[in-house]
């Protein structure tokens, strides 16, 4: 919703979009802070209240990154995976690490130890990340800045029209495509710790599971960019969509057994999950460098957050109906189902293939990713 605000206010005095990072990230830091003070026995509402705040900066400074990679990134550069395998380390650390952390220091404990690892993130933005475009717009003298607004926001609107609706059948197919299932995802979505506990993990193997899974998929960004980059996006794109449902259907052959979930051993369940974090991680990297292309540089922030926030729309449908679909009928038949779903975003894989470019060129200065 405030993806505009990053597009519009450019800060390029203080450093361009490296600003709002570096802003996003010390009020991340405060609100965590904050958050390790609360008595949330007590005060849950608060907790909530500062959760909510503290995701705010947390998904602006998302915005900001994203946009900086849009205008950064050449062509041949946005499929290698680094950034989506970064992500994945981040979630590992933060994520499985923290579970590790509250169990032997504390929940409380938790939250600082989080905050280090974002004083780490910070200490490199400011030191080794850059901006580009920044310096390339005058600032506006104070009696011109809302006229200026009012013009920026009406080029802006018309920008990201073109940018969505005038750019070729590829931008309007990746709309469509962005909404359906990247790949089986019942075994990276909500349902899968359900299923950890239905076969008694303990919650240690469940944060050394997310631990491994984080790495392992980080690993696979980089190598399915790598080879994505070789052989063609959108051909490997579909080969690592169609590789994900082959963990999937294992494990569902095995829980549809004679044993159901008795049959599956945590040592079974742990190989098929690390092979599925796998190819979850092969097709990230190079489906963002897909929807990087179809993005246009002026509305860099605007245009891929959509894209992005279309796939966590994805996840959020995807978790709905897998849950209802595991009490109906269980996890078996779920996770058939799931498999099953991959045909579709298949179907539209061929025609995302973008031609000639109608995106408006970039201000002078602002790299042009050319489109893919």
């Amino acid at each position: 919703m405030w993806a505009p605000l990053v597009d519009l206010v450019r800060l390029q005095r203080w450093g361009g979009r490296k600003a709002w990072i570096v802003l996003c990230q010390v009020m991340m830091i405060v609100t965590l802070f904050g958050i390790a003070q609360i008595d949330y026995a007590n005060n849950f509402g608060l907790l909530i209240a500062m959760a909510i705040v503290h995701n705010v900066f947390a998904s602006t400074c998302d915005v900001a990154i994203d946009s900086l990679a849009v205008n950064t990134l050449k062509e041949d550069e946005r499929g290698t995976g680094f950034m989506f395998a970064g992500a994945y380390l981040g979630q590992g650390l933060g994520g499985g690490g923290a579970i590790f952390v509250a169990g032997r220091y504390g929940f409380d404990i938790s939250f600082l130890y989080v905050c280090v690892l974002l004083l780490g993130v910070l200490a490199f933005v400011v030191f080794f990340v850059k901006d580009p475009t920044a310096g390339d717009i005058v600032i506006a003298k104070t009696n011109r800045v809302w006229r200026d607004l009012k013009t920026k926001l009406g080029k802006f609107f018309g920008d990201l029209y073109i940018g969505f609706f005038k750019s070729g059948r590829a931008t309007k197919v990746g709309v469509i495509f962005a909404l359906l299932p990247f790949g089986a995802m019942a075994l990276g979505n909500a349902v899968a710790t359900t299923l950890q506990v239905d076969i008694g993990m303990t919650n240690n193997a469940i944060a050394e599971l997310n631990i491994y899974s984080t790495l392992i998929s980080g690993a696979g960004c980089v190598i399915g960019g790598w080879i994505a980059d070789k052989l063609g996006k959108l051909r490997m794109l579909a080969l690592y969509y169609g590789l994900t449902a082959i963990p999937t259907l294992y494990l569902a052959l095995l829980i549809s057994g004679e044993f159901g979930l008795e049959g599956v051993s945590i040592v079974q369940y742990f190989a098929t999950a690390l092979a599925f974090s796998f190819c979850m991680g092969l097709h990230y990297g190079t489906s963002a460098a897909i929807f990087m292309g179809l993005t246009s540089p002026l509305v860099a922030a605007t245009q891929f957050t959509a894209f992005m926030a279309m796939r966590n729309l994805t996840i959020a449908y995807s978790n709905s109906w897998q849950g209802a679909a595991v009490d109906s009928w269980g996890y078996g038949t779920m996770l058939y189902l799931d498999a099953f779903l991959v045909l579709l975003p298949l179907l539209l894989i061929p025609f995302l293939r973008q031609g000639p470019s109608l995106t408006p060129a970039p201000s002078v200065g602002t790299p042009s990713p050319e489109t893919s």
